[in-house]
């Protein structure tokens, strides 16, 4: 166990000097950047990003308080435009495509009772947290429903990533270790998802309509 723990500090201590260059660079700004597209499709590593800054904020190399700010914004923000884009991109390519309109309305029923859950847990898997918010823009999730579960969402993700990070440090390891070595499976389900989706809306087991 203590060599495990061992491993996760070494590991974690190569990421923030992975990023620390590039925070002293560009500050809060490429947290900015980063955290928001993750929200509309682009994987990019925003958790691991927001930890590296809490970190260095820990230790006294950048302020925690613009961190969480950016970090927060951004994450509300960028799922924001991938909300959108879903809502009107992804809708308008399901109206165009020969998709049967009771599946549709099936997945639209699905989406309202679970869509909220969905939204707040994708927040803290890599994969979902990429994809969710275009995924129920395109099932027309009520923007307001929407606004409320990413806010809560990224308020969630950003205290327990950035102040959890900060406060705790060192005992924060363990968990962020796990959720990096649980990312490929988490985008392994993501992709899953998406298939069982598309193709469940394009008519496969069609006789069951």
């Amino acid at each position: 166990m203590e060599a495990t723990i061992t491993d996760i500090q070494h590991h974690l201590t190569t990421e923030v000097g992975r990023f620390e260059p590039v925070l002293s660079k560009y500050g809060v700004f490429i947290i900015l950047v980063v955290v928001a597209v993750e929200g509309f499709g682009i994987p990019a590593p925003g958790q691991t990003l927001l930890i590296a800054a809490a970190i260095l904020s820990a230790r006294g190399h950048a302020n925690i308080y613009a961190v969480i700010l950016a970090a927060w914004s951004a994450a509300v923000g960028g799922s924001i435009i991938g909300y959108a884009i879903g809502r009107i991109g992804g809708r308008k390519l399901l109206q165009r495509l020969p998709v049967s309109a009771n599946r549709l309305e099936r997945m639209e029923e699905i989406c309202r009772r679970y869509g909220s859950l969905l939204i707040v847990g994708a927040r803290f898997f890599d994969g979902l947290r990429q994809f969710s918010s275009m995924f129920v823009g395109s099932l027309n999730m009520p923007p307001l429903t929407f606004l409320l579960t990413t806010t809560l969402g990224a308020t969630l993700w950003v205290g327990f990533w950035g102040l959890g990070v900060y406060y705790l440090d060192q005992h924060i390891h363990a968990i962020a270790a796990a959720f990096r070595q649980l990312s490929p499976y988490t985008w392994a389900m993501a992709g899953v998802l998406i298939a069982v989706v598309l193709l469940y809306l394009f008519g496969v087991g069609k006789k069951t309509d």
